[in-house]
């Protein structure tokens, strides 16, 4: 499988392994491709009958949803600490 740059796979999406995504390309939510093709740069494959069209522009950058997980995600990630184990003499 090859996949170019700045393609967006949303969340239940499947991508074959006979699938190549170029540059650009958004995969709907749980959308389903698994042809053995070439997707052309700037496809977006949407809806439940997973319709495809090819946009005019590259999709926006995700850097607000970036900068919001970044502050968000550390209130949520909680560590712990390792113990080690007790070691019996015999």
């Amino acid at each position: 499988m090859r996949v170019g740059s700045n393609n967006i796979v949303e969340a239940r999406a499947l991508v074959g392994r006979n699938t190549e995504l170029s540059n650009g390309c958004i995969i709907g939510a749980a959308c389903d491709v698994t042809s053995h093709e070439v997707l052309p740069e700037n496809t977006v494959i949407f809806g439940g009958n997973c319709n495809r069209r090819v946009q005019a522009e590259r999709p926006p950058p995700q850097t607000l949803q970036l900068d919001f997980l970044m502050k968000i995600l550390p209130n949520y990630h909680h560590l712990k600490k390792a113990t080690r184990p007790k070691h019996v003499d015999k």
